[in-house]
């Protein structure tokens, strides 16, 4: 499998931000998201973590997008999801809705986004459903 580059998309991030009320200032383009933390000071031990968000930084939030991202790290999230869903129910899988880069993006996007809200934090599964809210919401499952 072959990256991603990122920044091809930054048109879908710039409209993600928006939609959180955050605006392209706040996203931040590394070629290391771990590498960048460690200089940083902040904590990631995640070394191919595609997205990360920084809710209150002294330049207030951030969103980290890695500029190469492995389609290899893209579907094991995905599969990831997958294994989350089956927790839930064997019947719904909701990663066949993620049937383009575009989506795919986006919802690892706001997952990320998701761990930083505080109702949500370090729950997963209530990341996944967050995020499925929203890609609803914005209207990426239309036919």
């Amino acid at each position: 499998m072959s990256n991603m580059n990122s920044r091809d998309h930054f048109e879908l991030f710039r409209y993600l931000l928006e939609q959180m009320c955050l605006s392209e200032e706040d996203l931040l383009f590394v070629s290391d998201i771990s590498g960048w933390c460690r200089k940083h000071d902040i904590p990631e031990t995640d070394r191919e973590k595609p997205f990360k968000f920084l809710p209150q930084g002294a330049d207030g939030c951030k969103m980290l997008v890695r500029e190469e991202i492995s389609e290899t790290v893209i579907e094991e999230r995905i599969n990831a999801l997958r294994v989350r869903d089956q927790l839930k129910s064997i019947a719904d899988d909701r990663g066949d809705r993620l049937n383009s880069d575009r989506k795919k993006l986006a919802y690892l996007f706001l997952i990320e986004y998701a761990a930083g809200l505080p109702d949500i934090g370090d729950d997963e599964r209530a990341a996944d459903d967050w995020a499925f809210g929203e890609l609803e919401r914005f209207g990426f499952f239309k036919t």
